[in-house]
C-alpha cells in the first residue's frame, strides 16, 4: 500500500507539472518512442499503410475512453502502465529463452562448461564487427565507415527505457566501453568482458554453467526493467503532454490526431 501511495503521489506531481513539461518535451522523440512501443505491441504490423496505422493506434486506446470521454494525465499514465505489464512478462520469457540459446552458441564444444577462452572468442568477433578498419581501435573513423547506423536492434533511432543497454552502433559501443575516452581498444573491451565473466561465475570455479549464465543475465534484465518501468511512466506523462498540447484532459480525437502526427514524423 505504501508503494502504491508513493506511486500515486508521483503521478499527481507529474500531472501538476504538466504545463511545464509541455514546454520542454521533444515532440520528435515522443513520436519515435510512441511508434517503437506500438511496434512492440503489434510486431506483425510493420508493413502497414498510414490509414491502418492510425486506425489501430487509435483503437489501442478505445478502452481508456470507455468509462470517461475525457481523461487526465494520471489516468493516461495508469492505463499505459497496465497495458505494459503483459508485454514485459512476454519479453522476460522470451529473453530467458534467448539467454539459453546464446549460451549454446558461446559454448563452442557443447560440454556445458563455458570457459573464459570461449567467452572471449565471441568478444573478439564482436569487437571486429565494430572495428571497421581493423586497426585495433573503435573510434570516429569506424563510425564514418559504418555510415548512418544509428538504429537500434528494433530498427528505431531511439531506444525504449525497457530495452537492455546493449550497444547498437559504434557511438554507443564507445560510450559503454570507452571509460570516458573517445575510443575503445581491444584491451578495453576484453577487460570489460573479463569482469563480466568472473561476475557470472558465481562459485568462482572458472567455469560458467548454463544456469550461472542465464541467472546473471536475468538479474540484469530484471534490474533494467525495474528502472525502465519508472522511466516509461515518465515517458507516458510526456506523451500525454504532446497529445494534449498542454491541456489538462484529452479525448479520443486527440489520440487520433497524435497518431496522424506520429505517422508523418516517422515517415520523414
Amino acid at each position: 500500500m505504501k508503494k502504491l501511495a508513493l506511486w500515486m503521489t508521483s503521478l499527481t506531481a507529474m500531472a501538476t507539472a504538466g504545463s511545464a513539461v509541455a514546454a520542454t518535451v521533444d515532440q520528435s522523440n515522443a513520436y519515435q518512442q510512441a511508434y517503437a512501443l506500438y511496434v512492440l505491441y503489434h510486431p506483425n504490423n510493420k508493413e502497414q499503410n498510414s490509414s491502418t496505422l492510425i486506425k489501430q493506434y487509435t483503437q489501442d486506446y478505445a478502452e481508456l475512453f470507455k468509462a470517461n470521454k475525457k481523461v487526465n494525465q494520471v489516468q493516461f499514465v495508469q492505463y499505459e502502465q497496465a497495458r505494459l505489464e503483459p508485454l514485459l512478462k512476454q519479453r522476460r520469457e522470451m529473453s530467458e529463452k534467448q539467454a539459453h540459446v546464446r549460451y549454446g552458441i558461446l559454448d563452442n564444444n557443447k560440454d556445458q562448461k563455458l570457459t573464459l577462452k570461449e567467452f572471449q572468442e565471441t568478444g573478439l568477433k564482436t569487437f571486429n564487427e565494430f572495428d571497421k578498419n581493423l586497426d585495433g581501435l573503435v573510434n570516429a573513423e569506424d563510425a564514418k565507415l559504418a555510415g548512418n547506423s544509428n538504429a537500434t536492434h528494433d530498427g528505431f533511432r531511439v531506444k525504449l527505457p525497457i530495452s537492455m543497454p546493449m550497444p547498437s552502433n559504434i557511438n554507443e559501443f564507445i560510450s559503454q566501453y570507452g571509460q570516458g575516452k573517445n575510443y575503445v581498444t581491444l584491451g578495453d573491451y576484453l577487460t570489460a568482458r573479463d569482469k563480466q565473466y568472473f561476475a557470472t561465475d558465481a562459485n568462482g570455479d572458472h567455469i560458467v554453467t548454463e544456469k550461472e549464465y542465464v541467472d546473471e543475465f536475468m538479474q540484469r534484465f530484471d534490474a533494467n526493467i525495474a528502472t525502465g518501468k519508472v522511466k516509461m511512466q515518465e515517458t507516458a506523462a510526456q506523451q500525454f503532454q504532446v497529445i494534449g498540447k498542454g491541456k489538462a484532459t484529452i479525448q479520443a480525437s486527440d489520440i487520433q490526431q497524435f497518431a496522424k502526427n506520429m505517422d508523418q514524423a516517422i515517415s520523414q
